[in-house]
């Protein structure tokens, strides 16, 4: 197995965050059932009519949907050169100019 070239930079990576929402989502609602319930009928009567009961599921299950999609989408401030003024191994670039 080898990993991509640029793995530490995977926090950044739209796939990687959608999937871990979720994962968190449908997590929580395995693991705090009963906190969820209970967080559901706090709710108004109005948002229990447009939303529907197994609508957090539903959005866990999308969210990871979405990252295998995004996955596959280029992602180009992933690829750009971050411009850090440091030059390499992290001295201070001199302008050719000022020397």
């Amino acid at each position: 197995m080898k990993l991509i070239d640029n793995w530490r930079q995977c926090h950044r990576f739209w796939s990687v965050r959608l999937q871990l929402a979720g994962v968190f989502l449908l997590g929580v609602l395995q693991e705090f059932p009963d906190a969820v319930a209970h967080i559901w009928l706090v709710l108004p009567a109005e948002i229990h009519a447009a939303i529907p009961d197994t609508a957090l599921k539903w959005i866990g299950y999308a969210c990871l949907a979405a990252g295998i999609i995004a996955r596959i989408i280029r992602q180009d401030r992933l690829h750009e050169a971050p411009d850090t003024g440091l030059g390499g191994e992290g001295q201070r670039r001199i302008p050719r100019d000022a020397v």
